[in-house]
């Protein structure tokens, strides 16, 4: 393996844009024999200026049509301009590339393949590309999302070039994910990493992959932030403020910044903290894809979010928009950040160990990290797994017993076992607290269910069953209003549940919402196994 494509291959791997203090090697295909103009233009494209690039090497390409190195720097345009059919014969010259199979030819023909099984939709700055079938219905919601998040970014962060429809995959799982980056399996899983911002486009799983879904509107506007960073700092930012802006801002589609930190995040934090255990910013590039476990990862996305959030508490968003235009200018983003906010550099390091260890813990602060389950790996989606979180033996019996009691329709019994495992572990384990409530409703003691859900809920704000569960006794009461929006925020994390879109549909219909109402019963079809009004 030649340095360069070593490099290249760094290059490739990060999750978000990552930033090196000085500019990278030219790729393999690009050497120091190329025009400067050619070389340029290549590294611009690689820092993912996708904006800057295309009249030099579409110039160059046109002058001299059998150099290999121009051909190869066009058909690397046309796969970061998703151009992928063109890019593929471009990137593929022959026995001589000297990177073969293993870069971005491989990355192009894996794309080429996929876009073959994928539909798209678009609005009027975004373009969704999703596997045919029941992925469908995700599109208008995350076109609305990441129109909502653009608008918000640039009224915080400034205006960035906008030069074409940003694409945005939406992939089956995780061998996709794989297959579309230099992220390994064992990388993704390890990590918990479900999507990326890389090669001009967003790439996120599909939620149906995950055993209980996952943040995935949040998770689209998150890798919009980092799309936005890039084009606003260049490559120089590095990756511990990238993932710190984005994680702070991945929220802001839907109210303030900070919204995603959740309570597990914060008692991360304290316990890292405590044990002189952080992740530093060194180990963070370059990439958090990278780290080697779930709960590493989590760490260090809560460490950077609260370095985010200390620098917006004491000068605005607008801190952070004066940092990056700092970066993008030359200079270092210590030095940019102790700029921004009038101190020093390590006197803002200070503060921030300060702010990690006494920031207040939310509600729940002490519940453990609730890690992404894929549903093709037999660990993670196994018999009895659900009752993992719950503290000792004999909760997990009542509880497993409370299961075998509604296997066989015996409500009143299976209440009461699951009872007796909320007794001891009280109802933040949001999968006993869902599973009580339909015992509870079953045997006619809907106020129990209630009760025990909202309790639930302060621990667990962001697991979808509490919020179906609670929407379906609205519904009950005719609520239309709360059950909505609870709805709303099952929907964003476990969207291929009927139940929510057939709530939603019914929620639209009694609020005068024909519009509405007349996609969540469509959608509610294609869940069901129906084609749903106009589907093919």
């Amino acid at each position: 393996m030649t340095n360069a494509l070593a490099v290249l291959l760094v290059l490739l791997g990060a999750a978000g844009p990552a930033a090196a203090p000085a500019p990278a090697a030219p790729p393999a295909g690009v050497t120091s024999s190329t025009p400067a103009t050619l070389e340029a233009a290549v590294q611009r494209l690689l820092d993912e200026d996708v904006a800057s690039t295309p009249a030099v090497i579409e110039a160059q390409a046109a002058a001299r049509p059998d150099d290999p190195q121009a051909r190869f720097a066009l058909g690397l345009l046309r796969f970061y301009q998703q151009r992928y059919q063109e890019a593929v014969p471009l990137l593929d010259a022959g026995p001589g590339d000297p990177h073969g199979d293993g870069g971005f030819l491989r990355l192009a023909r894996n794309a080429a393949a996929l876009s073959e099984r994928q539909a798209t939709a678009e609005s009027e700055h975004f373009v969704v590309a999703y596997p045919k079938g029941k992925d469908e219905i995700l599109a208008p919601y995350l076109l609305a999302t990441l129109e909502a998040q653009r608008a918000a970014l640039f009224a915080d962060l400034g205006p960035v070039p906008w030069p074409a429809k940003v694409r945005v995959e939406i992939l089956d799982g995780v061998a996709d994910l794989s297959r579309l980056s230099t992220l390994t399996d064992a990388e993704i899983r390890g990590s918990g990493t479900i999507a990326l911002c890389k090669y001009g486009k967003l790439m996120l799983v599909s939620p149906k992959a995950l055993v209980t879904g996952y943040d995935w509107l949040d998770t689209a506007a998150h890798e919009l932030v980092h799309l936005v960073v890039a084009r606003r700092a260049g490559p120089r930012a590095p990756i511990w403020l990238h993932e710190g802006i984005a994680k702070w801002w991945e929220s802001r589609w839907r109210g303030p910044g900070g919204l995603g930190f959740s309570a597990t995040s914060a008692a991360l934090v304290r316990r890292a903290v405590e044990q002189n255990a952080l992740v530093t910013f060194e180990e963070m590039h370059p990439s958090m894809a990278k780290l080697p476990t779930q709960e590493k990862a989590a760490l260090a996305y809560a460490e950077v979010v609260l370095a985010v959030e200390l620098m917006v508490q004491r000068a605005g968003a607008g801190a952070v928009a004066r940092v990056l235009d700092a970066i993008a200018g030359g200079a270092g983003a210590d030095a940019a950040v102790a700029a921004a906010l009038q101190t020093t550099w390590p006197a803002f390091q200070q503060a921030w160990r300060q702010h990690l260890a006494t920031r207040p813990l939310p509600k729940g602060g002490a519940a453990a990290l609730r890690t992404l389950r894929f549903k093709d790996d037999p660990k993670q989606a196994g018999p009895w797994v659900e009752w993992a979180e719950l503290p000792d033996q004999a909760s997990r019996d009542h509880a497993r017993l409370g299961a075998i009691m509604r296997e066989r329709g015996r409500w009143t019994a299976a209440r009461l076992e699951y009872g007796k495992a909320i007794q001891r572990a009280g109802p933040k384990v949001a999968i006993l607290a869902t599973q009580f409530a339909v015992a509870a409703v079953k045997s006619g003691q809907p106020a129990q269910a209630e009760k025990v859900l909202g309790e639930s809920l302060e621990w667990n704000p962001d697991v979808a069953s509490l919020h179906v569960q609670l929407a379906r006794l609205q519904l009950e009461r005719k609520e239309f209003g709360a059950a909505r929006g609870h709805l709303v925020e099952a929907n964003r994390q476990d969207p291929f549940d009927p139940e929510i879109h057939a709530g939603l549909a019914a929620c639209a219909e009694a609020q005068g919402d024909a519009g509405t109402a007349s996609r969540e019963r469509r959608f509610t079809e294609i869940l069901r196994g129906g084609k749903g009004e106009g589907h093919p």
